[in-house]
């Protein structure tokens, strides 16, 4: 029977209803205050502050994204780069649209359009939009026009003066930055200045590495000239510089040998630079031409694989401002930066000491709701003004304090004499030298990944014990096992040798060298390399290799330092070639794509073959007893390879010290083996993300004269090569 109670009829109904139309009330009265000239004006503080702290992010923090392993980091300075141009610009149509009048709004506008970006791009396909960036730099100049005319009347004549000269010094800015984009581009430094570079180093009478000046072996018609008796003026060598006897360069001076350098990996930038256009073909780098490089500054020293590092790392940071940053070229002159900076100094120094900005105060005059000036907003003027202040400064010290412009310095001190003549100057030079606001261009560290090492889990690992889709799962493990480690001096020194070794280069066989011990039988070993291919052999010798790891008592008192530091170097450098193949297989083969879809199921079917292990020893036991459910499948046959060859190793090196020689002079001529490529774009692109310690072993090699991989090893068993899979 129904109920005739009327409170409980009339009351359940309502309740929704109400509910409804609190909410509703709610946003009506939010969206009434948001249209009115008060919420207007909060929106606009709210995004002049998201604005300002949008290009303190990318400006103070931009230098540091490459020498930053961290995902999060890198994302959070490329979503201010990408969010600072809409961020100004929505702020400014607000501002123009918008019903209340505060004058202090021209100011904000002002400030925050002169806040130029302090990296031009976080990809090569974003450096080649420069134009449309000036053309959005453009728009906003015309939209801050607009603001300052519609406000002229109400601003003060002082406050106004100072406005205009910092919008005029905006403008000049863009036709500094206009200028310098359709005079100097990178198109003709990659056509014009690599022609006449190759010229100059196939020309049997050049002098030394050309550190600055090829403009000047070019005549009127665009001829080659160059003549060893009569210089041409601004022509700067590497052995002009290493024989300059001013004090800044002389051998007593101890940061002589740095300054050296910095030429030095200037001039190899300039070489390496050939390898992205076509004019390196047929004006190839060539042994005859290098052949001098390792000894030429790097070779004679007793740290000098540091040096070698340090050679290679500032000529790919050099390379990295070529295509990701705005400094100028050595032949170029700072004067329209230093007269803009100094006006800009000195316009803002005024604004923000300009009487008509003190005497401001909360008011609201004539009783005008939409007129309102508080002392929240005279703060915020006053913030942006210093902000603004700040990062003109610090963008301005960059481009003094760069590698680029130090090294016009230094070249203008070689070919003056009076400049080395010249005590203050010299002192002057030599604390600018000393400055930098840059980070180093590379983290020192390399990738690792071990790929049996994602078969061991452990009982109270969420990511197994969720819900989870399989391909979701496998992303997150796959994501968890890549870790990055210091690159150490033991693993530095290994590669050094054979890179300053120039008799080992053409000798390099992906590891056959290493396996060459006359004293014990090596051939079944040596078939894993010259029976497979490339690709293969690297993921068999680096499941042998991780065998080889789990098996070693490392607190066993026979473990001396040698076994040690070997250990290290095989290791380091096969967990970093799996991590190649794996997560950077570009710099590896030019066709990854097939080979990238091979590797993913080469990891599905080693975690479904091993199953989950809790150790170790529980993963070698399987391992050891694994036998492949089909003899096509080429995935099991790897995994059974790499078994096979880890016990194969440890029966015929039964001696660690042997054992970890052997490893780590394989892995390290297999990386150096791999190392040469013609993908310069993959390389240029890694260098937006920190960089890989292979672009470093791919520069200097260049530099040596090798510029393809060593011929590939004969396979006997066709079948054995993985078809396209692995090639």
């Amino acid at each position: 029977m129904p109920s005739k109670n009327p409170t409980i009829e009339g009351k359940k109904p309502r309740l929704p209803k109400m509910q409804h139309l609190s909410i509703q009330n709610v946003t009506n009265t939010a969206t009434a205050w948001a249209a009115s000239p008060a919420g207007q004006l909060v929106r606009v503080e709210v995004l002049v502050t998201l604005s300002c702290a949008l290009l303190v992010t990318m400006v103070f923090l931009s230098s540091s994204r490459r020498a930053s392993r961290s995902a999060t980091f890198r994302l959070v300075v490329w979503s201010a780069l990408m969010l600072s141009y809409p961020a100004v610009s929505y702020t400014i149509g607000l501002m123009q649209s918008s019903s209340f009048r505060n004058e202090l709004v021209v100011v904000w506008a002002c400030f925050l359009l002169g806040c130029a970006d302090g990296i031009s791009a976080c990809s090569i396909d974003d450096s080649d939009q420069q134009a449309r960036t000036m053309l959005n730099q453009a728009a906003q100049i015309i939209y801050v026009l607009f603001l300052l005319l519609s406000h002229a009347s109400s601003l003060p004549l002082q406050l106004k003066v100072l406005l205009l000269f910092i919008w005029l010094q905006t403008v000049a800015k863009l036709g500094v930055r206009i200028k310098k984009f359709l005079s100097v581009g990178r198109d003709r430094v990659l056509s014009i200045e690599n022609r006449l570079i190759s010229m100059y180093m196939q020309d049997g009478s050049r002098c030394g590495l050309l550190v600055t000046g090829e403009e000047g072996i070019e005549d009127d018609r665009g001829e080659y000239r160059f003549s060893e008796s009569n210089l041409p003026a601004g022509l700067v060598t590497f052995d002009m510089v290493w024989r300059c006897k001013g004090v800044l360069l002389n051998k007593g001076n101890p940061r002589a040998c740095k300054l050296k350098d910095l030429c030095l990996s200037f001039a190899l930038f300039k070489l390496l630079r050939r390898r992205l256009t076509s004019d390196a073909g047929r004006h190839g780098l060539t042994m005859q031409e290098t052949h001098n490089f390792p000894n030429n500054g790097t070779g004679n020293d007793a740290d000098g694989q540091e040096r070698l590092f340090r050679v290679v790392e500032v000529e790919l940071g050099f390379l990295f401002d070529f295509f990701y940053a705005r400094h100028p070229c050595p032949r170029e002159t700072l004067v329209p930066e230093t007269v803009l900076f100094m006006a800009v100094l000195t316009t803002s120094l005024s604004t923000l000491f300009v009487p008509a900005l003190l005497k401001l105060h909360y008011h609201t005059p004539n009783g005008d709701p939409n007129i309102s000036t508080t002392d929240l907003d005279i703060w915020l003027t006053r913030m942006v003004i210093v902000l603004f202040l700040l990062l003109e400064s610090f963008q301005y010290s960059k481009v003094v304090f760069s590698d680029w412009h130090k090294v016009k310095m230094l070249c203008r001190y070689v070919r003056d004499p009076w400049w080395q003549k010249q005590v203050i100057l010299e002192f002057l030079l030599s604390l600018m030298f000393r400055v930098t606001l840059t980070r180093r261009y590379w983290s020192n560290s390399v990738g690792q990944y071990c790929l049996l090492q994602t078969c061991i889990r452990s009982e109270k690992d969420l990511i197994f014990r969720l819900p989870l889709p399989d391909s979701f799962r496998r992303f997150l493990v796959k994501r968890r096992m890549k870790t990055h480690r210091d690159l150490s001096k033991v693993v530095k020194q290994a590669i050094y040798h054979p890179l300053h070794d120039s008799s080992y280069h053409s000798r390099i066989a992906h590891g056959l060298l290493a396996l060459q011990l006359p004293y014990l039988h090596t051939d079944e070993l040596c078939q894993t390399i010259t029976r497979q291919s490339i690709i293969r052999s690297m993921l068999v010798w680096h499941i042998a290799t991780t065998i080889c790891d789990c098996e070693l008592d490392t607190s066993s008192a026979a473990i001396d330092s040698i076994i040690t530091e070997n250990h290290e170097v095989a290791t380091t450098l096969s967990n970093y070639c799996a991590y190649l193949l794996f997560y950077a297989l570009e710099l590896v083969i030019e066709n990854h794509l097939s080979t990238q879809i091979s590797l993913e199921f080469l990891q599905i079917t080693v975690q479904r073959c091993l199953g989950v292990c809790q150790s170790k020893d529980e993963m070698l036991n399987k391992l050891f007893s694994f036998q492949p459910m089909d003899d096509g499948d080429r995935y099991e046959a790897i995994l059974a390879d790499g078994g096979k060859l880890g016990r194969d190793i440890l029966r015929i090196f039964p001696d660690n010290r042997a054992r970890w020689t052997m490893l780590a002079k394989l892995w390290t001529e297999k990386v150096l083996s791999v190392a040469p490529s013609n993908n310069v774009a993959a390389h240029v692109k890694k260098l937006a993300t920190g960089g890989e310690l292979i672009t470093h072993i791919w520069a200097w090699l260049t530099h040596c004269g090798i510029i393809k991989q060593p011929t590939k090893p004969f396979y006997e068993d066709q079948e054995l090569d993985l078809d396209y899979a692995f090639n």
